[in-house]
């Protein structure tokens, strides 16, 4: 019988230069100073025998609209599939790199953003090229868990004005939603992880680039499973991690604990799904 279904998954890291700036205008702008842990770009390419999806899971806090469809076009490009069939998620790591269109800056910053763009759209494209060239017959699996992780964060002060706080009165999507991608034998080629919160655990003070929680919660899916695993933001517009932004010059403990509570949830939810 002939395989219906085929997946592939790569990684490529996307580390910034140092000296450059982070996506924040009252928090986060210093510039980037180390490098916590590797910031990736983790490609997922499915197919069948009528078409071909894409899935680009970036450890960047945002790219502009017009540059986004720019890169999906020239992936789509590369691997042979419409724009349409192409996604690029952003984990909203704010201990990221700012890129051109976020803000204008000075004319040696603005410099160093449009070369780390560049080299950035290359990477992007060579990623996916390289999951596409990795296909192989899989299966699919998919379920449902729950993270307590979240919080509202407009809070109403005394005066009556909205703040940047917290508010536990306010309901949440607390869903952690996973897919795992095997290959024929019940082997894990991607696990993918959604889950709605900003990742701001590593605070303003830290000044160095890093994944943010979506790193150890990675890190401890990849060694339960092997494969690749990807997080995949959801809708986490005003929702903050319940230890809300990391305000300590080193954030690493409360960003490993709440990167290890989530990952642990996709483990159990992951564990529980069968594709073979």
């Amino acid at each position: 019988m002939a395989y219906k279904l085929y997946a592939g998954a790569a990684r490529k890291i996307i580390n910034p230069p140092m000296g450059i700036k982070r996506p924040g205008i009252r928090l986060f702008s210093d510039p980037i100073q180390g490098i916590e842990s590797d910031l990736t770009a983790t490609a997922l390419v499915v197919s069948n025998q009528t078409g071909k999806v894409v899935i680009v899971a970036c450890d960047l806090v945002m790219i502009s609209l017009p540059v986004s469809m720019e890169i999906r076009r020239r992936i789509g490009e590369a691997v042979d599939t419409p724009v349409s069939h192409v996604m690029i998620n952003f984990s909203h790591t704010h201990s990221g790199p700012a890129l051109p269109d976020f803000i204008e800056d000075t004319p040696e910053q603005m410099r160093i953003q449009r070369q780390y763009q560049d080299k950035l759209i290359g990477w992007l494209v060579a990623v996916a090229s390289e999951a596409d060239e990795h296909q192989q017959p899989c299966r699919i699996g998919a379920d449902w868990g729950e993270s307590p992780m979240g919080i509202y964060r407009r809070e109403t002060g005394p005066d009556g004005r909205d703040v940047l706080g917290e508010d536990p009165d306010v309901a949440i999507d607390s869903a952690v939603g996973v897919i795992r991608v095997d290959d024929m034998e019940g082997r894990a080629i991607a696990t993918l992880f959604s889950y709605g919160c900003h990742t701001v655990t590593m605070g303003p003070r830290s000044m160095i680039a890093s994944p943010d929680f979506p790193g150890p919660a990675r890190g401890l899916i990849e060694n339960a499973f092997g494969g690749l695993s990807m997080f995949l933001q959801a809708c986490g517009g005003n929702i903050n991690p319940v230890h809300g932004i990391g305000y300590e010059v080193d954030c690493r403990d409360t960003m490993r604990r709440t990167g290890l509570a989530l990952g642990s949830e996709v483990v159990r939810v992951a564990a529980g799904i069968r594709t073979h």
